[in-house]
């Protein structure tokens, strides 16, 4: 039903201040150090709310709690509740709220003690786990280490099949890639002794197949390359020792001008003839006074000769 103003007339009413805006009686006085101790509380509830943020119920309450105490929240509820709020009903409301919070303060303690303790266990597991580990990984590292030093020094002393050996103990100890790439560089050279060894056994066509792997490999390793160009050589295959060889004679490599010499030896053949004169020149001239100023002819079919090789 709609307040209508006025309906009764002024001189009739028995209550004339009743109906009118606001509350029925007006709100006490404060001072201004009861405003300053409800700001201090209400800063202190709003406190414990942040801190309570993980749990909700908590949260709300004491920021409730706080809302209430502050003087800003007090007019709020007066304005739109339309009651005054005296200190004895915000202190009431207060303290039961807050009474309401002690179990549930109790509650979340034991769980947040309870995560917490959880939380240290598994941190100490954790840090139990990683030395453990740290500690196998370093083991590890040691038998590597000590597996590849081993093999090492067999090889020095040319036992192959027992440095073989300890490269693939060293191997079952290996875990990254770059102990893995170690490991092959040292595989790589216990193959290359094996391939010199068929070389120098003469065992060229076994050879030749080992070599080319180790070339897609290294296919900068000059000796690899010319103990290859040797096999060639030695079973047939003159070109393609030839193309082995040019790029290390080139390079300055003595061995390989040499066996270039020998596979590919110069050849001489006469393309014509030629007056040769006394003092070692040469004339063109065929009739009287040919070399006259040379001491006269010595030969007037002195061959010429054009070199070349069979593989260029």
């Amino acid at each position: 039903m709609k307040y209508v103003p006025d309906l009764i007339p002024e001189r009739s009413k028995v209550l004339p201040d009743y109906f009118k805006e606001g509350p029925p009686c007006k709100p006490a006085k404060k001072s201004k150090a009861s405003d300053v101790l409800m700001w201090i509380l209400g800063a202190i509830f709003f406190l414990f709310a942040l801190i309570s943020i993980r749990h909700p119920a908590l949260f709300i309450l004491h920021g409730l709690i706080g809302f209430i105490l502050i003087p800003p929240g007090h007019n709020y509820l007066e304005r739109n509740l339309h009651f005054i709020l005296t200190s004895k009903i915000k202190t009431i409301t207060a303290l039961a709220l807050f009474i309401a919070s002690i179990p549930l303060m109790d509650y979340y303690q034991k769980i947040d003690r309870k995560i917490a303790h959880e939380k240290k266990l598994a941190a100490e597991k954790k840090a139990k786990e990683d030395a453990i580990a740290a500690e196998q990984d370093r083991q590890r590292a040691d038998s590597l280490t000590f597996y590849v030093q081993q093999s090492t020094q067999l090889i020095e002393k040319r036992k192959i099949d027992d440095a073989e050996k300890k490269l693939k103990y060293a191997l079952s100890f290996a875990s990254t890639q770059e102990e893995r790439k170690s490991i092959a560089k040292q595989q790589i050279t216990i193959a290359t002794i094996r391939t010199e060894d068929l070389v120098k056994a003469e065992k060229y066509k076994a050879a030749l197949p080992k070599i080319d792997s180790l070339l897609n490999s290294d296919p900068q390793n000059t000796d690899l390359r010319y103990n290859r160009a040797l096999c060639y050589a030695k079973t047939g295959k003159i070109a393609e020792a030839v193309s082995d060889l040019k790029p290390l004679i080139e390079a300055g490599n003595t061995n390989a001008q040499k066996l270039h010499n020998k596979v590919n030896p110069i050849r001489k053949r006469i393309t014509g003839y030629i007056t040769l004169c006394r003092d070692g020149t040469t004339s063109n001239a065929r009739g009287r006074g040919a070399c006259s100023w040379h001491g006269g002819v010595k030969d007037w079919n002195y061959p010429i000769y054009e070199e070349s090789r069979k593989y260029e």
